[in-house]
């Protein structure tokens, strides 16, 4: 009888555990539904808070889900917090939280991709051991003025984009980005540091007051600034970028140097940055597979390295400016595409556009190797294009 009255009750409550904790998809509804998993130390399957979701839930008691964690269009949701959970196997999604203000997770060190997308009252992360492991990354639309919690030394995609509270991102045990890092329409005071990144892919930066990336050593892919404020860009160890470099529309721009970049396999583009003028900041480049095609206001600008520029070269300035070293290279097939070299133009321009005005210029034709320069990361880059190719990882 003592069998009966006590064990199997307590086989019957271990039971019904089990099976909460191993449903291939448990739904939150209310924190009675939240409570009752707290005896769960894995959820192994995917869990999702359901819109009708309202003030706080706490998910207490858990330790680990192995699959995707999301919370989507939960507008009466205020807070979000966790005492044990560590790991989330899949995907982090927060969507559509209009008065979410709390996030507070005090032992979550592990996600396999973070997607939060218009969190609009969201000012602050509280992760006390801070999230030091994600494949992905992608925030947009916060109101964070800072990453602080995320303290990553690997990602493969970085996207943090129109985050317009945003000022100040310091990921500093970053050391390598596999893929994808883009940077748009966030806070236009804001300054990035990265300053352990040793290795990237294609790299996008818009709209940004400041960027630091001094051990930066190689790009497997393009580097692309545009539009931003600083007026000082310098890798100070960059030695190859394996795709375009460009750099447009950065209006205070007055001192670029890479002055250990020694190869650029694809294009070398720069145009619409008024206030550069030097651009002898490049003494070590030696192979440019694309084009050139630099145009502005530049009265310095040498390549004293260049063995082998396979696409066109055009240069256009509106200052005075002796080709002369420009047309050695060319005549020497060191440049081996279409030439043109134009000083004191009125209106210089990108490959494709006709002179304005010269005192001192020179230009030839030949078969290029490569067309008008165009930087291979597109304009404006939502979070789901960026995380398509890595949410199969």
């Amino acid at each position: 009888m003592a069998f009966t009255k006590y064990i199997l009750p307590a086989l019957a409550a271990a039971t019904t555990v089990y099976a909460q904790c191993n449903q291939s998809k448990v739904t939150i509804q209310n924190q009675g539904d939240a409570t009752a998993l707290q005896n769960c130390e894995s959820i192994n399957g995917d869990v999702t808070i359901a819109p009708q979701a309202s003030g706080q839930i706490q998910l207490n008691g858990v330790q680990r889900i192995t699959g995707d964690f999301t919370v989507n269009n939960a507008t009466g949701l205020t807070a979000l917090t966790s005492d044990q959970l560590s790991s989330i196997g899949g995907r982090w999604v927060l969507q559509d939280l209009t008065i979410l203000s709390t996030l507070q997770f005090d032992s979550l060190t592990s996600v396999g991709t973070i997607e939060w997308t218009a969190l609009p009252a969201l000012q602050a992360l509280s992760f006390g051991q801070g999230i030091t492991k994600a494949q992905n990354v992608g925030i947009s639309n916060t109101q964070l003025a800072n990453l602080d919690g995320i303290e990553l030394m690997q990602v493969q995609a970085l996207d943090i984009n129109n985050n317009n509270f945003m000022t100040d991102i310091n990921v500093n045990n970053l050391k390598n980005i596999t893929g994808i890092t883009n940077f748009g329409a966030n806070g236009q005071s804001l300054s990035i540091k990265f300053p352990n990144l040793q290795g990237a892919g294609n790299m996008t930066f818009r709209n940004i007051s400041n960027l630091e990336m001094p051990s930066l050593a190689r790009i497997n892919g393009a580097l692309g600034l545009f539009g931003n404020a600083f007026q000082t860009f310098s890798a100070p160890n960059l030695t190859v970028i394996n795709g375009d470099l460009s750099i447009n529309n950065c209006d205070n721009l007055n001192n670029l140097t890479m002055p250990e970049l020694g190869g650029v396999n694809g294009g070398f583009g720069l145009a619409n940055n008024p206030k550069l003028s030097n651009l002898n900041g490049f003494p070590g480049l030696q192979v440019v597979a694309g084009a050139i095609d630099v145009s502005g206001p530049v009265s310095k600008f040498s390549l004293p390295k260049l063995r082998d520029a396979r696409g066109l070269f055009n240069f256009q300035t509106t200052e005075n400016f002796d080709c002369s070293a420009f047309q050695k290279d060319k005549d020497s097939r060191v440049i081996k595409g279409t030439y043109k070299c134009l000083a004191k133009q009125q209106k210089p321009g990108g490959a494709d556009s006709t002179s304005t005005a010269s005192s001192s210029s020179s230009s030839s034709t030949g078969k290029s190797g490569a067309g008008h320069l165009e930087i291979n990361i597109p304009a404006a880059l939502t979070l789901g294009s960026l995380l398509v190719g890595y949410l199969m990882v």
